[in-house]
């Protein structure tokens, strides 16, 4: 699961219901397996308008390249909006990974 997490000091122009869709294409990955959350932060060091940090399931296909291919469309969605940004994508081993729903 892609869990993308947006930090931002101001109120994005965009909402991550809207900006669910592109995401989901630029990953690759169904609908109901990537979570955007906006996070509204007080106070965040750096120039960039928004910082996300991006936790994703290793897989085969998520090469170096496919993952630097990856944040830049990230960073062109972004910039569509105006916004500079500040990407950051850590791979995680599946096997170490649990979650539950409530149904």
């Amino acid at each position: 699961m892609p869990l993308l997490k947006i930090f931002t000091s101001n109120a994005l122009k965009v909402s991550a219901s809207s900006l669910h869709q592109r995401l989901q294409k630029i990953w690759n990955v169904p609908g109901d397996v990537l979570k955007v959350l906006v996070l509204p932060s007080l106070d965040m060091s750096g120039d960039e308008d928004l910082y996300i940090d991006v936790r994703a399931k290793a897989k085969p296909e998520r090469t170096q390249d496919a993952i630097d291919n990856v944040m830049k469309e990230m960073q062109s969605l972004f910039a569509e909006h105006g916004y500079n940004t500040n990407i950051r994508v850590e791979l995680y081993s599946p096997d170490l990974q649990s979650s539950l729903k409530s149904t």
